[in-house]
């Protein structure tokens, strides 16, 4: 007994001691907000105070020291997640990851962002290089004097290189790509095509309906039209995820504003939320930046200087959604038989551009190299073998690439501009990432403008893949800024944009406008009463959990399975159901269910199950079966309803429904079980945080959270068809600015400030997140914050 006891004691003094390493481990990389430190590279002092969540203010003289603290600030908290993002941009994952990461390495090579990075550094502005090298000095000073590295480096054995200027480009570019809609949906498309035939490609094919509210209240017929092109589909041997570090298929996003003479106080109101993919740490760090010319607040893209998504600079409030502008084109080319390097035109052929690129890839001995060569048409890289999907001698065309980046100047102008003629200024010069900034200011008013840069066309909308050796599609240019939608001071005294269409200009965009949350936008200011808006009800708004989608087929679903005795329970709750998605909702679990069902069972036997399964199931391009199904819900005997895959039979609408509740009842119980109360939206609508290195140290992801919010609601909740109901994408940075009280406005992005384990910021707002607050801004009391930590120059 002696002996047992001395070894239990052993074993929990060693377990003591290990939870201590462990703890002291992680916990030594996590930064003190309080203290001293200098800095070389400093001209003046800079105070840094921080509040309850981790949000830094930071208060500088000038703005050189005004950005090394925001480069040094931000690379305390999140170097890693800036590692990653530099390293993505410029091809070099695989120098950390090893051959994990070749496949993104050779096609982040191929189309270039570190190439056009470079490019478009000397042709900026002094003031703005100047800003990108003080931002970097402050990166590196962290990376120089650090004692403790972030903890990935040491499970991945690796450090990070010194942070260059082009590096804040290049990850703006990253981003820009990230939110380039058609990136994949052309070439499921093209696959459809190929598999179905052009009459069914264009009765899917999609653009924004007659119904859909637009943001001028106007409406541009716009001329549509492809080719006649049918390249092969392309086996892909080795099919590979891009999305990392960003995820690249960015869903959906809003921002609704109130000019004085629709509120309550006869100030303008402003709520914004940029929904995306959740990541750990979050996709965005809320930072205040004061010195110089500059005094404002917001989000910021991790290793890009100023402010990102969302911001408030005292006199104006913005926040983004995606402007989903199609700005890609694909285009076949014709090799010379007699030389793989050049390709034809309508002149003749001619050489590709050839780029030498070698890819250095961690190994157990080192590093290895592997020779890359891009070949560069004059539509832009070829990238047959680098991306799936694409058919063969594809090149990739892509309007960031045909123009020098100057969008980090805009965002500069944008921080220092006044009034609406300013900040139109500073967006004039933000072409490269695809946005629609909402726009409202201190003394009433309200707008917005695109941010594009959208290609000119000989002919066609860029929807379909096109023949490049004619010259027949080739671009001609782009769209000058002065031509890009906009609008200020709408006579409604309202405006809000949900990815929906501008409705202002009579050329081709896109045909990937989103119209659900739009709609019903739409249908709570038609059905509200006549009174002023006040904050509280601003703030529901964002938060708005009704499907227009649900209140479209939810009386459908109750007609056609009311006579079918095994529904019958089921049919009498959706009967009593408010189309809210909420967490307390089992009708909301079983209609989410339905829906996407249904979806399958009117047009898996179309395209085929592959295509279905790998196409147009998936979330990015979940707005190609919802449009064509809204169209046609009333005709019951439509051709789609009918399933080929039976004979000697004709289903109708109702037979579809019929078979997609009852396959949705068994899947529930199934998986579920009979219990209901297990079926509540809580318990299967779950958000969840993991770590880039989570797969192998779970330790590191958070457990997932219950969210409300589906596809189709304003507070979205986008999520996975292939593991119902897992999300994908929501509201992970929002923004509220009431003019008549500036020191209320509130922010938030989940999960938390830090990207350090045991940080006690590294998950501290998420359950406030989930539970739809948000935290105080301090914009104005920021200066009185307790927590201060000096930078003082060396």
């Amino acid at each position: 007994m002696k002996v047992l006891k001395i070894g239990f004691a052993a074993i929990a003094f060693l377990a003591i001691c290990l939870f201590i390493i462990f703890q002291a481990f992680f916990r030594m990389a996590v930064p003190d907000y309080n203290g001293t430190l200098t800095l070389k590279g400093l001209q003046s002092t800079v105070e840094v105070r921080t509040d309850g969540k981790g949000v830094p203010h930071i208060y500088a003289d000038n703005e050189q020291d005004l950005f090394f603290a925001q480069g040094y600030i931000m690379a305390r908290e999140r170097l890693f997640q800036m590692d990653m993002a530099r390293l993505a941009a410029r091809g070099e994952l695989s120098t950390l990851l090893g051959d994990l990461t070749v496949d993104k390495d050779r096609f982040l090579r191929t189309i270039g962002l570190r190439r056009q990075a470079k490019k478009s550094y000397p042709a900026m502005s002094s003031e703005a290089r100047q800003i990108l090298i003080a931002f970097s000095k402050g990166v590196n000073s962290y990376i120089q004097t650090t004692s403790h590295l972030p903890r990935e480096y040491f499970f991945l054995g690796g450090k990070p290189q010194l942070w260059e200027p082009e590096d804040s480009i290049s990850v703006l570019l990253l981003m820009s790509y990230s939110m380039t809609r058609s990136k994949k949906i052309d070439l499921i498309l093209n696959n459809i095509r190929t598999a179905t035939g052009d009459e069914f490609l264009q009765q899917i094919m999609p653009s924004y309906p007659e119904f859909g509210p637009t943001l001028s209240g106007q409406r541009s017929a716009r001329a549509s039209g492809g080719s006649s092109l049918h390249p092969e589909k392309k086996t892909v041997a080795r099919a590979f995820d891009m999305d990392f570090p960003y995820p690249l298929n960015i869903a959906a996003s809003n921002w609704m504003i109130f000019s004085g003479k629709m509120t309550s106080t006869g100030k303008a109101m402003f709520a914004g939320s940029p929904d995306l993919a959740p990541t750990l740490p979050g996709l965005f760090y809320l930072m205040h930046i004061k010195g110089g010319d500059i005094d404002a607040i917001g989000g910021v893209l991790p290793g890009v200087p100023t402010l990102g998504p969302l911001g408030f600079n005292g006199t104006f409030a913005f926040s983004a959604v995606n402007g989903r502008g199609d700005e890609m084109d694909y285009f076949i080319e014709k090799i010379n038989p007699d030389n793989p390097n050049q390709y034809l035109t309508e002149n003749g052929y001619e050489d590709f551009r050839i780029i030498e690129e070698i890819i250095r890839i961690k190994s157990d001995n080192g590093y290895k190299s592997e020779k890359l060569t891009v070949k560069v048409s004059r539509h832009g890289p070829m990238i047959s073998n680098v991306l799936p999907d694409a058919p063969e001698n594809c090149a990739m065309q892509w309007s960031p690439l045909e123009i020098v980046n100057h969008d980090f100047e805009g965002l500069v102008a944008i921080l220092k501009a006044r009034n609406f003629k300013q900040f139109r200024a500073g967006a004039s010069q933000i072409r490269s990432i695809n946005l629609n900034l909402g726009y409202a200011d201190v003394d009433g008013n309200i707008g917005w403008q695109f941010t594009a840069a959208p290609p000119i066309r000989k002919k066609g909308n860029g929807s379909l893949i096109v023949p490049g050796w004619t010259g027949e599609y080739d671009w001609q240019g782009i769209v000058p800024f002065e031509e890009v939608p906009w609008d200020l001071n709408p006579k409604q005294g309202y405006v809000a944009s949900f990815n929906n269409d501008p409705g202002n200009v009579d050329y081709h965009l896109t045909n990937y406008y989103l119209f659900e949350r739009a709609m019903r936008f739409e249908e709570i200011m038609k059905n509200r009463p006549k009174q002023p808006v006040d904050f509280a009800e601003l703030k529901n708004m964002q938060l708005d959990t009704v499907s227009i989608v649900a209140e479209r087929w939810t009386p459908l679903l109750i007609e056609a399975c009311a006579s079918e005795q095994q529904l019958l329970p089921y049919v009498k709750l959706m009967t009593n159901w408010n189309h809210s998605v909420d967490l307390n909702s089992t009708a909301a679990t079983i209609f989410n269910y339905f829906y996407l069902t249904l979806l399958k069972n009117t047009l898996r036997d179309e395209v085929g199950a592959e295509l279905w399964e790998n196409g147009l199931s998936q979330e990015y391009i979940y707005y190609v079966p919802d449009l064509l199904l809204t169209r046609i819900r009333h005709q019951e005997n439509h051709a789609f309803f009918d399933d080929q895959t039976t004979k000697n039979k004709k289903e109708s609408r109702d037979d579809i429904i019929r078979k997609s509740m009852n396959e949705t009842i068994t899947y529930l119980t199934d998986t579920l079980g009979k219990d209901m109360d297990k079926w509540k939206w809580e318990e299967v609508h779950r958000m969840s945080f993991n770590h880039p290195l989570g797969s192998k140290l779970s330790f590191l992801n958070l457990d997932s959270i219950s969210t409300n919010g589906s596809h189709h609601t304003i507070n979205s909740g986008f999520w996975n068809p292939k593991k119902p109901f897992e999300m994908s994408a929501g509201g992970v940075i929002r923004m509220m600015v009431d003019f008549s009280d500036i020191a209320g406005a509130t922010f938030i992005s989940p999960p938390g400030q830090s990207g350090h384990y045991m940080s006690p910021h590294y998950d501290d707002v998420v359950d406030l997140w989930a539970a739809g607050s948000q935290i105080p801004m301090h914009y104005k009391s920021g200066k009185t914050l307790p927590t201060l930590l000096t930078l003082a120059p060396e």
